[in-house]
């Protein structure tokens, strides 16, 4: 089994090595140039800590195989490939052939290894069907979610905006004031188009954490620290990792830093919003009896 002793090592690198010639396969087809110029060591160390973050919610959720392909490939499409397009548009940086010759490969990587994952990490049982989780996610996405939805994508927003014009270095003004004038103002984007968009991110992200939530019973700081850890890893790490020797070490360094605060301060919210714990779960887990017997047992 890949999922206990040595297997525990070997199937987040094995995962490691897909992602570096999955990425680099696909970076060949459509620009050889630029896959030449990538170094597959750092592509290699990006997946394999992709490897370890996505352990825990992939061995010890009881997914069957379509489901785990599922959630797995849109979770890591909607943090990697969407969420870096988000910013090149809030940050104005053009949608040329160069742009998609990167996102491109990245989109093909995240579904390789949304499936990868679903063969060298299994659970124990294979039980969350995409049907049963649909039925908990229509009962979950009532007013009150709807409201916590809107609200955590709002609390994205603003710690994006807060975080960036605290600690982005980059900026002109001096002033926390002025800082936010410049980020919004910023061309191309109006501040409204920018604040709307920043906004539909945190939707996204938030709908996209809401199947581990409703599956992955855990204490709220396990979540935090088990989440957090996944979605900085996914949005921030990974691809910083990935790109090390094409990026300023300093630039490079507040990127990891602001990703890093965001992520978990963001996650935090959508756990309090969201996260049950175990002796919730006691009470009241599934509504369908046998999945609900099953992690009883567990």
């Amino acid at each position: 089994m890949l999922t206990s002793g040595p297997g525990k090592f070997l199937a987040p690198t094995s995962l490691g090595a897909g992602y570096a010639i999955a990425k680099m396969l696909s970076l060949r087809a459509l620009d050889a140039e630029l896959a030449i110029a990538q170094d597959f060591f750092y592509q290699f160390l990006a997946g394999v800590l992709l490897g370890f973050a996505l352990r825990p919610v992939a061995s010890m959720i009881y997914w069957k195989r379509l489901s785990s392909i599922i959630v797995f490939s849109l979770f890591l499409i909607t943090l990697g490939p969407l969420g870096q397009t988000f910013r090149h548009l809030l940050w104005g940086t053009p949608l040329n052939d160069a742009f998609w010759s990167l996102i491109i490969p990245e989109a093909t990587t995240a579904i390789f290894v949304g499936i990868l994952v679903t063969f060298l990490l299994p659970s124990s049982h294979q039980v969350i069907s995409p049907g049963f989780l649909w039925r908990r996610l229509k009962q979950e996405i009532n007013i009150s979610g709807t409201i916590k939805v809107l609200g955590c994508g709002l609390i994205y927003m603003l710690l994006f905006i807060i975080l960036q014009i605290t600690f982005d270095e980059s900026f002109a003004a001096p002033f926390w004031m002025e800082r936010l004038t410049e980020i919004l103002h910023q061309p191309p984007l109006l501040p409204q188009l920018k604040i709307l968009l920043l906004w539909t991110q945190g939707i996204l992200n938030t709908l996209i954490l809401l199947p581990f939530f409703l599956v992955f019973f855990r204490e709220k700081v396990e979540l935090i620290v088990v989440l957090g850890s996944l979605t900085f890893v996914v949005a921030d790490f990974a691809p910083a990792f990935a790109n090390f020797q094409r990026i300023e070490p300093l630039l490079l360094l507040d990127q990891v830093f602001v990703g890093f605060c965001l992520q978990f301060l963001f996650v935090t919210a959508a756990v309090f919003c969201f996260g049950r714990n175990q002796q919730k779960q006691q009470r009241n887990t599934f509504s369908e009896k046998p999945l609900s017997n099953k992690y009883k047992n567990e």
